[in-house]
Protein backbone atom coordinates (compact mmCIF):
# COMPACT_ATOMS: atom_id res chain seq x y z
CA UNK A 1 0.00 0.00 0.00
CA UNK A 2 1.87 3.31 -1.16
CA UNK A 3 1.56 6.50 0.57
CA UNK A 4 -1.09 7.92 -2.00
CA UNK A 5 -3.23 4.71 -1.04
CA UNK A 6 -3.04 5.22 2.53
CA UNK A 7 -3.83 8.75 2.16
CA UNK A 8 -7.15 7.83 0.48
CA UNK A 9 -8.11 5.45 3.53
CA UNK A 10 -6.42 7.15 6.00
CA UNK A 11 -8.21 10.70 4.87
CA UNK A 12 -11.51 8.52 4.32
CA UNK A 13 -12.14 9.36 8.63
CA UNK A 14 -12.39 12.82 7.76
CA UNK A 15 -14.47 12.73 5.05
CA UNK A 16 -15.63 9.43 3.98
CA UNK A 17 -14.12 9.72 0.48
CA UNK A 18 -11.19 11.85 -1.07
CA UNK A 19 -9.80 10.40 -4.01
CA UNK A 20 -11.17 10.52 -7.69
CA UNK A 21 -10.30 7.23 -7.79
CA UNK A 22 -12.67 5.85 -5.13
CA UNK A 23 -15.54 8.34 -6.26
CA UNK A 24 -15.20 7.44 -9.81
CA UNK A 25 -16.35 3.41 -8.61
CA UNK A 26 -19.36 2.33 -8.38
CA UNK A 27 -21.31 2.84 -5.11
CA UNK A 28 -23.60 -0.19 -4.91
CA UNK A 29 -26.04 1.04 -1.78
CA UNK A 30 -25.77 4.58 -1.63
CA UNK A 31 -29.42 4.67 0.42
CA UNK A 32 -28.37 2.80 3.02
CA UNK A 33 -25.16 4.88 3.47
CA UNK A 34 -26.79 7.60 3.50
CA UNK A 35 -29.42 6.48 5.47
CA UNK A 36 -27.16 5.27 8.48
CA UNK A 37 -29.05 6.00 11.64
CA UNK A 38 -25.19 6.89 13.26
CA UNK A 39 -24.14 9.65 10.73
CA UNK A 40 -23.14 12.18 12.64
CA UNK A 41 -25.36 15.19 11.92
CA UNK A 42 -23.94 16.75 8.76
CA UNK A 43 -21.88 14.55 8.06
CA UNK A 44 -24.81 13.37 5.14
CA UNK A 45 -24.69 16.71 3.28
CA UNK A 46 -20.86 16.06 2.78
CA UNK A 47 -21.28 12.70 1.86
CA UNK A 48 -24.28 13.11 -0.05
CA UNK A 49 -22.85 16.08 -1.81
CA UNK A 50 -19.65 13.93 -2.98
CA UNK A 51 -21.69 10.79 -4.17
CA UNK A 52 -24.14 13.36 -6.11
CA UNK A 53 -20.82 14.68 -7.73
CA UNK A 54 -18.43 11.94 -8.16
CA UNK A 55 -18.69 11.57 -11.82
CA UNK A 56 -17.17 15.20 -11.99
CA UNK A 57 -15.23 15.82 -8.87
CA UNK A 58 -12.19 17.27 -9.09
CA UNK A 59 -9.12 17.28 -7.16
CA UNK A 60 -9.31 21.15 -6.52
CA UNK A 61 -12.48 20.37 -4.57
CA UNK A 62 -10.63 17.81 -2.43
CA UNK A 63 -9.56 20.80 0.48
CA UNK A 64 -13.10 22.57 0.69
CA UNK A 65 -14.95 19.37 0.87
CA UNK A 66 -11.50 17.73 3.32
CA UNK A 67 -12.51 21.11 5.94
CA UNK A 68 -16.30 20.76 5.65
CA UNK A 69 -16.42 17.06 6.59
CA UNK A 70 -13.65 17.71 9.04
CA UNK A 71 -15.89 20.02 10.76
CA UNK A 72 -18.31 17.54 11.45
CA UNK A 73 -16.34 15.30 12.76
CA UNK A 74 -14.23 16.56 15.02
CA UNK A 75 -17.72 18.32 16.60
CA UNK A 76 -19.01 15.07 16.58
CA UNK A 77 -16.51 13.85 18.38
CA UNK A 78 -15.98 16.32 21.04
CA UNK A 79 -19.73 16.34 21.41
CA UNK A 80 -19.59 12.96 22.35
CA UNK A 81 -20.17 10.75 18.97
CA UNK A 82 -18.44 7.39 20.03
CA UNK A 83 -14.69 6.44 18.25
CA UNK A 84 -16.32 3.64 17.45
CA UNK A 85 -19.32 4.79 15.62
CA UNK A 86 -17.05 6.96 13.49
CA UNK A 87 -14.72 3.87 13.23
CA UNK A 88 -17.34 1.95 11.87
CA UNK A 89 -18.51 4.44 9.37
CA UNK A 90 -15.62 4.80 7.88
CA UNK A 91 -15.31 0.91 7.81
CA UNK A 92 -18.49 1.56 5.99
CA UNK A 93 -17.69 3.77 3.48
CA UNK A 94 -14.42 2.26 2.58
CA UNK A 95 -16.30 -0.84 1.64
CA UNK A 96 -19.38 -0.26 -0.30
CA UNK A 97 -17.18 2.56 -2.43
CA UNK A 98 -14.72 -0.69 -2.78
CA UNK A 99 -11.82 1.41 -1.75
CA UNK A 100 -10.07 -1.82 -0.72
CA UNK A 101 -11.26 -5.28 0.45
CA UNK A 102 -13.89 -5.12 3.73
CA UNK A 103 -10.51 -7.20 5.70
CA UNK A 104 -8.31 -4.25 4.60
CA UNK A 105 -10.52 -1.54 5.30
CA UNK A 106 -11.28 -2.37 8.58
CA UNK A 107 -8.14 -2.99 9.73
CA UNK A 108 -6.53 -0.06 8.41
CA UNK A 109 -8.91 2.14 10.13
CA UNK A 110 -8.86 0.26 13.52
CA UNK A 111 -5.54 1.06 13.53
CA UNK A 112 -5.68 4.55 12.52
CA UNK A 113 -8.82 5.86 14.24
CA UNK A 114 -7.51 6.55 17.64
CA UNK A 115 -4.32 8.37 16.25
CA UNK A 116 -6.23 10.60 14.00
CA UNK A 117 -9.12 11.97 15.52
CA UNK A 118 -6.90 12.90 18.54
CA UNK A 119 -4.80 14.82 16.21
CA UNK A 120 -7.89 16.23 14.56
CA UNK A 121 -9.15 17.15 17.80
CA UNK A 122 -5.88 18.40 19.63
CA UNK A 123 -4.14 20.21 16.93
CA UNK A 124 -3.51 23.93 16.94
CA UNK A 125 -3.44 24.59 13.18
CA UNK A 126 -6.68 25.11 11.32
CA UNK A 127 -8.42 22.65 9.16
CA UNK A 128 -7.01 24.36 6.36
CA UNK A 129 -3.44 23.41 7.15
CA UNK A 130 -4.73 19.98 8.92
CA UNK A 131 -6.47 18.92 5.61
CA UNK A 132 -3.50 20.00 3.50
CA UNK A 133 -0.76 18.04 5.26
CA UNK A 134 -2.95 14.95 4.92
CA UNK A 135 -3.53 15.15 1.70
CA UNK A 136 -0.20 15.52 0.56
CA UNK A 137 -0.32 18.55 -2.23
CA UNK A 138 -3.58 19.26 -3.11
CA UNK A 139 -4.14 21.75 -1.19
CA UNK A 140 -2.83 25.31 -1.56
CA UNK A 141 -2.34 25.81 2.66
CA UNK A 142 -0.11 23.16 4.25
CA UNK A 143 3.09 24.38 5.82
CA UNK A 144 3.41 24.00 9.19
CA UNK A 145 4.94 27.28 11.41
CA UNK A 146 8.35 28.18 10.94
CA UNK A 147 11.06 27.43 13.19
CA UNK A 148 15.08 27.46 13.17
CA UNK A 149 17.69 26.64 15.72
CA UNK A 150 20.79 28.49 15.38
CA UNK A 151 24.04 26.78 14.37
CA UNK A 152 27.33 28.51 16.45
CA UNK A 153 30.56 28.59 14.83
CA UNK A 154 31.91 30.75 12.22
CA UNK A 155 31.81 28.20 9.21
CA UNK A 156 35.29 27.09 7.76
CA UNK A 157 36.78 27.80 4.50
CA UNK A 158 35.60 24.56 2.49
CA UNK A 159 37.74 21.34 2.29
CA UNK A 160 36.05 19.24 0.09
CA UNK A 161 39.24 17.26 -1.71
CA UNK A 162 38.88 14.80 -4.41
CA UNK A 163 40.41 11.34 -3.39
CA UNK A 164 44.36 10.73 -4.66
CA UNK A 165 43.45 7.70 -6.79
CA UNK A 166 44.85 5.36 -6.56
CA UNK A 167 43.77 5.86 -3.44
CA UNK A 168 46.66 4.46 -0.45
CA UNK A 169 43.70 2.48 1.27
CA UNK A 170 40.11 1.65 0.61
CA UNK A 171 37.11 0.09 2.63
CA UNK A 172 33.99 -1.39 1.21
CA UNK A 173 30.94 -0.71 2.62
CA UNK A 174 27.42 -2.94 1.45
CA UNK A 175 23.97 -0.42 1.79
CA UNK A 176 20.87 -2.83 1.75
CA UNK A 177 17.70 -0.60 2.08
CA UNK A 178 13.50 -1.22 2.00
CA UNK A 179 13.77 -5.14 2.09
CA UNK A 180 10.33 -5.78 3.16
CA UNK A 181 10.34 -9.10 3.54
CA UNK A 182 7.20 -11.26 4.38
CA UNK A 183 7.37 -13.78 6.99
CA UNK A 184 3.76 -15.01 5.46
CA UNK A 185 4.57 -15.64 1.81
CA UNK A 186 3.21 -18.25 0.01
CA UNK A 187 4.55 -19.84 -2.86
CA UNK A 188 1.87 -21.02 -5.52
CA UNK A 189 -0.48 -18.11 -4.31
CA UNK A 190 -1.93 -15.46 -6.48
CA UNK A 191 0.46 -12.77 -7.43
CA UNK A 192 -2.53 -11.15 -8.70
CA UNK A 193 -5.35 -10.99 -5.79
CA UNK A 194 -7.00 -6.68 -5.79
CA UNK A 195 -5.34 -6.79 -2.28
CA UNK A 196 -2.55 -3.76 -1.98
CA UNK A 197 -0.21 -6.49 -1.23
CA UNK A 198 -0.51 -10.36 -2.69
CA UNK A 199 1.45 -13.88 -2.51
CA UNK A 200 -0.21 -15.06 0.46
CA UNK A 201 -3.00 -17.28 0.07
CA UNK A 202 -5.64 -15.74 2.30
CA UNK A 203 -5.67 -12.90 -0.66
CA UNK A 204 -6.39 -15.31 -2.93
CA UNK A 205 -5.24 -18.32 -5.45
CA UNK A 206 -4.37 -18.13 -8.72
CA UNK A 207 -7.13 -18.23 -11.55
CA UNK A 208 -6.47 -20.67 -14.14
CA UNK A 209 -4.03 -19.56 -16.71
CA UNK A 210 -3.25 -16.80 -14.35
CA UNK A 211 0.58 -16.74 -12.65
CA UNK A 212 1.35 -18.15 -9.31
CA UNK A 213 4.03 -16.95 -6.40
CA UNK A 214 6.98 -18.32 -7.46
CA UNK A 215 9.71 -19.74 -4.86
CA UNK A 216 12.12 -17.06 -4.80
CA UNK A 217 9.64 -14.02 -4.95
CA UNK A 218 7.14 -12.28 -8.05
CA UNK A 219 7.96 -9.73 -10.22
CA UNK A 220 4.14 -8.10 -9.23
CA UNK A 221 2.32 -6.36 -6.04
CA UNK A 222 4.59 -8.81 -3.53
CA UNK A 223 7.24 -8.46 -1.20
CA UNK A 224 10.28 -11.73 -1.17
CA UNK A 225 10.42 -14.00 1.13
CA UNK A 226 12.95 -14.75 3.79
CA UNK A 227 14.72 -16.95 2.03
CA UNK A 228 15.37 -14.82 -0.50
CA UNK A 229 16.51 -12.11 1.49
CA UNK A 230 18.98 -14.37 2.89
CA UNK A 231 20.47 -15.48 -0.40
CA UNK A 232 20.75 -11.67 -1.05
CA UNK A 233 22.71 -11.22 2.60
CA UNK A 234 24.85 -14.43 1.84
CA UNK A 235 25.64 -13.25 -1.83
CA UNK A 236 26.46 -10.21 -0.40
CA UNK A 237 28.87 -11.04 2.95
CA UNK A 238 30.67 -13.16 0.11
CA UNK A 239 32.20 -9.62 -0.89
CA UNK A 240 34.13 -9.11 2.12
CA UNK A 241 32.34 -5.39 3.39
CA UNK A 242 33.84 -3.92 6.18
CA UNK A 243 30.92 -1.98 7.24
CA UNK A 244 27.23 -2.58 6.63
CA UNK A 245 24.74 0.31 6.40
CA UNK A 246 20.81 -0.63 6.70
CA UNK A 247 18.52 2.64 5.70
CA UNK A 248 15.06 1.10 7.03
CA UNK A 249 11.86 -0.32 6.08
CA UNK A 250 12.15 -4.22 7.00
CA UNK A 251 8.56 -4.86 7.34
CA UNK A 252 6.29 -5.85 4.48
CA UNK A 253 3.48 -4.05 3.07
CA UNK A 254 0.83 -5.53 5.26
CA UNK A 255 0.28 -2.12 6.74
CA UNK A 256 -3.38 -3.23 7.87
CA UNK A 257 -2.34 -6.09 9.37
CA UNK A 258 0.74 -4.86 11.27
CA UNK A 259 1.27 -4.74 14.70
CA UNK A 260 3.96 -3.67 16.89
CA UNK A 261 5.03 -7.24 17.94
CA UNK A 262 5.02 -8.00 14.22
CA UNK A 263 7.49 -5.00 13.06
CA UNK A 264 9.63 -5.90 15.75
CA UNK A 265 9.69 -9.79 14.50
CA UNK A 266 10.40 -8.39 10.63
CA UNK A 267 13.51 -6.57 12.32
CA UNK A 268 14.75 -9.53 14.39
CA UNK A 269 14.29 -11.42 11.25
CA UNK A 270 16.31 -8.97 9.08
CA UNK A 271 19.23 -8.15 11.65
CA UNK A 272 19.66 -11.85 12.38
CA UNK A 273 20.74 -13.03 9.35
CA UNK A 274 22.63 -9.97 8.68
CA UNK A 275 24.28 -11.10 11.97
CA UNK A 276 24.59 -15.11 11.15
CA UNK A 277 26.24 -14.46 7.74
CA UNK A 278 28.41 -11.49 9.13
CA UNK A 279 29.06 -12.42 12.55
CA UNK A 280 32.06 -9.49 12.60
CA UNK A 281 31.05 -7.32 10.35
CA UNK A 282 29.83 -3.57 11.92
CA UNK A 283 26.12 -2.84 11.43
CA UNK A 284 25.08 0.48 11.36
CA UNK A 285 21.04 1.11 10.87
CA UNK A 286 18.32 3.91 10.70
CA UNK A 287 14.59 3.49 11.17
CA UNK A 288 11.91 3.61 8.00
CA UNK A 289 8.76 4.51 7.77
CA UNK A 290 7.57 0.95 7.93
CA UNK A 291 9.25 0.22 11.12
CA UNK A 292 5.89 2.26 13.03
CA UNK A 293 3.40 0.42 13.69
CA UNK A 294 0.62 2.61 12.41
CA UNK A 295 2.97 2.75 9.17
CA UNK A 296 4.43 6.42 9.22
CA UNK A 297 3.42 7.08 12.74
CA UNK A 298 5.80 8.59 15.15
CA UNK A 299 4.35 10.20 17.67
CA UNK A 300 6.00 12.99 19.12
CA UNK A 301 6.79 13.68 23.07
CA UNK A 302 4.32 16.24 23.72
CA UNK A 303 1.81 13.64 23.47
CA UNK A 304 3.48 10.78 25.26
CA UNK A 305 1.37 11.69 28.45
CA UNK A 306 -1.76 10.66 26.85
CA UNK A 307 -0.95 7.50 25.87
CA UNK A 308 1.26 7.50 22.61
CA UNK A 309 4.47 6.65 22.39
CA UNK A 310 7.61 5.18 20.71
CA UNK A 311 9.02 3.25 23.42
CA UNK A 312 8.13 -0.05 22.16
CA UNK A 313 10.00 0.66 18.97
CA UNK A 314 13.23 2.36 20.48
CA UNK A 315 13.67 0.16 23.09
CA UNK A 316 13.34 -2.89 20.16
CA UNK A 317 16.29 -0.59 18.65
CA UNK A 318 18.65 -0.34 21.17
CA UNK A 319 18.05 -4.10 21.86
CA UNK A 320 18.75 -5.49 17.80
CA UNK A 321 21.17 -2.92 17.41
CA UNK A 322 23.37 -3.38 20.66
CA UNK A 323 25.53 -5.63 19.07
CA UNK A 324 27.55 -3.05 16.57
CA UNK A 325 26.51 0.05 19.07
CA UNK A 326 27.97 0.96 22.18
CA UNK A 327 25.73 1.58 25.47
CA UNK A 328 26.78 5.46 25.17
CA UNK A 329 24.23 5.39 22.11
CA UNK A 330 21.28 4.17 23.76
CA UNK A 331 20.09 7.24 25.35
CA UNK A 332 19.93 8.94 21.86
CA UNK A 333 17.64 6.01 20.22
CA UNK A 334 15.55 5.78 23.06
CA UNK A 335 15.28 9.44 22.92
CA UNK A 336 14.49 9.89 19.14
CA UNK A 337 15.38 6.53 17.12
CA UNK A 338 19.28 8.35 16.21
CA UNK A 339 22.77 7.83 17.27
CA UNK A 340 26.61 8.40 16.47
CA UNK A 341 29.56 5.96 16.26
CA UNK A 342 32.89 6.16 15.47
CA UNK A 343 33.86 2.84 14.39
CA UNK A 344 37.44 3.89 12.69
CA UNK A 345 40.06 6.24 13.90
CA UNK A 346 38.74 9.85 12.66
CA UNK A 347 35.79 8.54 10.95
CA UNK A 348 31.62 8.86 12.10
CA UNK A 349 28.68 7.58 11.50
CA UNK A 350 25.58 9.51 12.10
CA UNK A 351 21.92 7.80 11.79
CA UNK A 352 19.28 10.32 11.93
CA UNK A 353 15.37 9.39 12.14
CA UNK A 354 13.98 11.57 9.36
CA UNK A 355 10.18 10.26 10.04
CA UNK A 356 10.34 13.72 12.23
CA UNK A 357 9.89 15.77 8.87
CA UNK A 358 8.23 13.52 7.09
CA UNK A 359 4.33 14.90 6.30
CA UNK A 360 3.11 11.60 6.34
CA UNK A 361 3.52 11.34 9.85
CA UNK A 362 0.77 13.34 11.10
CA UNK A 363 2.02 13.98 14.76
CA UNK A 364 3.77 16.80 13.62
CA UNK A 365 0.40 18.70 13.40
CA UNK A 366 0.50 18.35 16.95
CA UNK A 367 4.85 19.64 17.58
CA UNK A 368 7.08 19.56 14.62
CA UNK A 369 9.47 21.92 16.20
CA UNK A 370 12.13 19.54 16.89
CA UNK A 371 10.20 17.02 18.27
CA UNK A 372 12.81 14.83 20.12
CA UNK A 373 15.62 17.36 19.95
CA UNK A 374 17.66 15.83 16.99
CA UNK A 375 18.34 18.52 14.96
CA UNK A 376 19.88 20.48 17.94
CA UNK A 377 21.77 17.24 18.90
CA UNK A 378 23.26 16.97 14.84
CA UNK A 379 24.10 19.95 14.99
CA UNK A 380 26.16 19.36 18.35
CA UNK A 381 27.52 16.17 16.95
CA UNK A 382 28.62 17.27 13.89
CA UNK A 383 30.30 20.67 15.17
CA UNK A 384 32.45 18.10 18.02
CA UNK A 385 33.34 15.61 14.91
CA UNK A 386 34.40 19.01 13.12
CA UNK A 387 36.50 19.81 16.25
CA UNK A 388 37.66 16.26 16.28
CA UNK A 389 39.23 16.29 12.68
CA UNK A 390 36.81 13.36 11.92
CA UNK A 391 34.86 12.84 9.01
CA UNK A 392 30.96 11.58 8.76
CA UNK A 393 28.68 9.41 6.55
CA UNK A 394 24.92 10.40 7.32
CA UNK A 395 22.36 7.80 7.22
CA UNK A 396 18.58 7.91 6.78
CA UNK A 397 15.66 6.85 5.37
CA UNK A 398 14.71 10.17 3.46
CA UNK A 399 16.63 12.37 1.20
CA UNK A 400 16.05 15.89 1.91
CA UNK A 401 13.65 17.49 -0.46
CA UNK A 402 10.34 15.46 -1.52
CA UNK A 403 7.84 14.84 1.28
CA UNK A 404 10.41 16.74 4.01
CA UNK A 405 8.06 19.48 5.88
CA UNK A 406 9.46 22.45 5.11
CA UNK A 407 11.11 24.31 8.48
CA UNK A 408 13.08 20.95 9.33
CA UNK A 409 14.14 20.22 5.27
CA UNK A 410 14.84 24.19 5.48
CA UNK A 411 16.90 23.70 8.49
CA UNK A 412 18.70 20.21 7.96
CA UNK A 413 20.17 21.92 4.53
CA UNK A 414 21.53 24.98 6.25
CA UNK A 415 23.02 22.30 8.65
CA UNK A 416 24.56 20.40 5.78
CA UNK A 417 25.70 23.51 4.22
CA UNK A 418 27.63 24.34 7.43
CA UNK A 419 29.44 21.28 8.14
CA UNK A 420 30.64 20.32 4.65
CA UNK A 421 33.67 19.83 4.96
CA UNK A 422 33.22 17.10 7.24
CA UNK A 423 30.33 15.07 5.79
CA UNK A 424 31.62 13.17 2.93
CA UNK A 425 28.27 11.05 2.27
CA UNK A 426 25.06 10.46 2.95
CA UNK A 427 23.09 7.06 2.46
CA UNK A 428 19.15 6.88 2.02
CA UNK A 429 16.33 4.41 1.27
CA UNK A 430 12.25 4.98 0.53
CA UNK A 431 12.26 5.37 -2.94
CA UNK A 432 12.53 1.90 -3.78
CA UNK A 433 14.92 3.19 -6.87
CA UNK A 434 18.45 3.88 -7.30
CA UNK A 435 19.34 7.87 -7.70
CA UNK A 436 22.08 10.18 -6.60
CA UNK A 437 21.18 14.06 -4.39
CA UNK A 438 23.07 16.92 -4.64
CA UNK A 439 23.28 19.18 -1.90
CA UNK A 440 23.99 22.86 -2.78
CA UNK A 441 25.22 25.96 -0.41
CA UNK A 442 22.11 28.26 0.24
CA UNK A 443 23.92 31.14 -0.42
CA UNK A 444 25.89 30.18 -3.51
CA UNK A 445 22.71 28.09 -5.12
CA UNK A 446 24.91 26.38 -7.48
CA UNK A 447 27.94 25.02 -5.99
CA UNK A 448 27.81 21.59 -4.73
CA UNK A 449 28.29 20.68 -0.90
CA UNK A 450 27.14 17.65 -0.36
CA UNK A 451 26.34 14.10 -1.88
CA UNK A 452 23.99 11.49 -1.11
CA UNK A 453 23.13 8.04 -2.76
CA UNK A 454 19.64 6.18 -2.32
CA UNK A 455 19.93 2.54 -2.71
CA UNK A 456 17.84 0.33 -4.95
CA UNK A 457 15.42 -1.85 -2.79
CA UNK A 458 15.88 -5.41 -1.48
CA UNK A 459 12.74 -6.89 -2.01
CA UNK A 460 10.58 -6.70 -6.06
CA UNK A 461 7.68 -4.47 -5.85
CA UNK A 462 6.28 -2.64 -9.06
CA UNK A 463 9.03 -5.02 -11.24
CA UNK A 464 12.23 -4.10 -9.38
CA UNK A 465 14.83 -6.71 -8.94
CA UNK A 466 16.18 -7.03 -5.35
CA UNK A 467 19.38 -5.72 -5.31
CA UNK A 468 21.99 -4.22 -3.13
CA UNK A 469 25.04 -1.70 -3.63
CA UNK A 470 28.62 -2.10 -2.49
CA UNK A 471 30.62 1.20 -2.41
CA UNK A 472 34.26 1.79 -2.16
CA UNK A 473 35.19 4.67 -0.07
CA UNK A 474 38.80 6.17 -0.03
CA UNK A 475 39.67 5.63 4.13
CA UNK A 476 41.88 4.30 6.78
CA UNK A 477 45.08 6.22 5.69
CA UNK A 478 46.60 9.90 6.38
CA UNK A 479 45.16 11.82 3.64
CA UNK A 480 42.10 9.95 3.59
CA UNK A 481 38.84 11.95 2.24
CA UNK A 482 36.29 9.20 3.41
CA UNK A 483 34.62 10.09 -0.26
CA UNK A 484 33.13 7.48 -2.34
CA UNK A 485 35.40 6.70 -5.19
CA UNK A 486 32.95 3.90 -7.01
CA UNK A 487 29.93 2.47 -6.54
CA UNK A 488 28.22 -1.35 -7.70
CA UNK A 489 24.89 -2.61 -8.05
CA UNK A 490 24.54 -6.50 -7.70
CA UNK A 491 21.40 -7.52 -8.92
CA UNK A 492 19.00 -11.00 -9.20
CA UNK A 493 16.74 -11.95 -11.98
CA UNK A 494 13.53 -13.07 -10.21
CA UNK A 495 12.65 -14.57 -13.73
CA UNK A 496 15.50 -17.12 -13.75
CA UNK A 497 15.65 -17.94 -10.39
CA UNK A 498 12.24 -18.91 -10.32
CA UNK A 499 12.80 -21.77 -13.17
CA UNK A 500 12.57 -25.80 -12.04
CA UNK A 501 16.65 -25.53 -11.66
CA UNK A 502 16.93 -22.13 -11.25
CA UNK A 503 18.52 -20.37 -7.95
CA UNK A 504 18.90 -16.68 -6.95
CA UNK A 505 22.34 -15.11 -8.23
CA UNK A 506 23.42 -11.50 -7.62
CA UNK A 507 25.23 -10.25 -10.35
CA UNK A 508 27.17 -7.05 -11.04
CA UNK A 509 24.62 -4.64 -12.93
CA UNK A 510 26.86 -1.54 -13.40
CA UNK A 511 29.80 0.36 -11.62
CA UNK A 512 29.25 3.60 -11.51
CA UNK A 513 33.05 4.39 -13.31
CA UNK A 514 31.97 2.29 -15.98
CA UNK A 515 28.40 3.40 -16.59
CA UNK A 516 29.05 7.14 -15.95
CA UNK A 517 32.56 7.90 -16.99
CA UNK A 518 33.40 9.60 -13.65
CA UNK A 519 36.70 8.80 -11.11
CA UNK A 520 35.00 9.43 -8.20
CA UNK A 521 31.49 10.15 -6.54
CA UNK A 522 32.16 13.69 -4.66
CA UNK A 523 29.64 16.02 -4.68
CA UNK A 524 31.39 18.39 -7.40
CA UNK A 525 31.95 15.07 -9.16
CA UNK A 526 27.77 14.21 -9.30
CA UNK A 527 27.11 17.72 -9.78
CA UNK A 528 29.23 17.67 -12.97
CA UNK A 529 27.27 14.42 -14.02
CA UNK A 530 23.98 16.28 -13.71
CA UNK A 531 24.95 18.67 -16.17
CA UNK A 532 26.27 16.01 -18.26
CA UNK A 533 22.81 14.03 -18.41
CA UNK A 534 21.17 16.77 -19.46
CA UNK A 535 23.84 17.37 -22.63
CA UNK A 536 23.82 13.65 -23.24
CA UNK A 537 20.81 11.64 -23.55
CA UNK A 538 22.48 8.44 -24.06
CA UNK A 539 24.37 8.81 -20.90
CA UNK A 540 21.00 10.14 -19.36
CA UNK A 541 19.70 7.21 -20.30
CA UNK A 542 22.13 4.84 -18.81
CA UNK A 543 20.76 6.28 -15.39
CA UNK A 544 17.76 5.89 -16.32
CA UNK A 545 18.13 2.10 -16.55
CA UNK A 546 20.23 1.98 -13.81
CA UNK A 547 17.41 3.99 -11.62
CA UNK A 548 14.67 1.61 -12.23
CA UNK A 549 16.38 -1.73 -11.84
CA UNK A 550 13.82 -3.61 -13.97
CA UNK A 551 14.50 -6.99 -15.05
CA UNK A 552 13.30 -5.99 -18.56
CA UNK A 553 14.56 -2.85 -20.55
CA UNK A 554 12.36 -0.01 -18.88
CA UNK A 555 9.91 2.23 -20.98
CA UNK A 556 11.04 5.25 -19.67
CA UNK A 557 14.61 4.26 -21.14
CA UNK A 558 13.45 5.09 -24.45
CA UNK A 559 10.83 7.46 -23.90
CA UNK A 560 12.21 9.70 -20.96
CA UNK A 561 15.00 10.91 -22.84
CA UNK A 562 13.11 12.06 -26.08
CA UNK A 563 10.44 13.45 -23.65
CA UNK A 564 12.07 17.22 -22.25
CA UNK A 565 9.87 17.30 -19.52
CA UNK A 566 10.21 13.95 -18.22
CA UNK A 567 14.40 14.58 -18.62
CA UNK A 568 13.97 17.80 -16.64
CA UNK A 569 12.02 16.09 -13.77
CA UNK A 570 14.33 13.21 -13.51
CA UNK A 571 17.59 15.10 -13.31
CA UNK A 572 15.85 18.00 -11.17
CA UNK A 573 14.93 15.24 -8.77
CA UNK A 574 18.56 15.11 -8.09
CA UNK A 575 19.10 18.57 -7.91
CA UNK A 576 15.70 19.57 -5.47
CA UNK A 577 17.15 19.13 -1.94
CA UNK A 578 15.28 22.63 -0.98
CA UNK A 579 12.18 23.52 -1.41
CA UNK A 580 12.62 26.92 -2.40
CA UNK A 581 15.87 27.18 -3.84
CA UNK A 582 15.56 25.86 -7.72
CA UNK A 583 18.49 27.37 -9.55
CA UNK A 584 20.40 23.77 -10.06
CA UNK A 585 17.28 22.68 -11.79
CA UNK A 586 16.71 25.52 -13.90
CA UNK A 587 20.63 25.43 -14.76
CA UNK A 588 19.53 21.47 -16.18
CA UNK A 589 16.43 22.95 -17.63
CA UNK A 590 18.30 25.62 -19.64
CA UNK A 591 20.29 22.75 -20.94
CA UNK A 592 18.17 20.55 -21.95
CA UNK A 593 16.39 23.05 -23.77
CA UNK A 594 19.60 23.59 -25.79
CA UNK A 595 20.92 26.46 -23.88
CA UNK A 596 24.31 27.17 -22.30
CA UNK A 597 24.94 27.66 -18.64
Amino acid sequence: MGGASLRWLLGALLIGVLSQRCLANDVSNERSLLGDSHLPTGLEVVLSRLISAKDGFQQDALCTVCVDAATVLREAYASGVHKLVIEQLVILICSDLHLFPHDVCNGMVKLEAENVLYILNETQYDLETVCGLMLGGHCDKRELNPWTLPIPGEKPLPDDPEPVLPAANTIRVLHITDSHTDLQYDEGSAVNCGYPMCCRFKYGEPQPGEPAAGHWGAESNCDIPLRTLEELIHQASLLKPDLVYLTGDMPAHDVWEQTKAKNVESMNATLSLVHKHMPDTPVFNCLGNHEAAPVNSFPVPAVYGDGFNMDWLYEAAVALWSPWVPEETHDDILRGGYFSHSPFPGFRIVSINMNYCDEENWWLLIDSVDPTGQLQWLIDTLGAAEAAGEKVHILAHFPPGGSCVDSFNTLLNEVIARYESTIRAMFYGHTHREAFTVVYDPQDTLRPVAVGFTGPEGSCRDRHQPAFKMYTIDANHEQATWSVIDMQTFTMNMTLANQPDGSPEFVQRYTSQEAYKVQTLTAASVDQLTLDMAADKDLFAQYVRNKHNFDLEPVEMFTCPEDPACHKSELCGIVNTHHDIRDACHRIETIIDGGSY
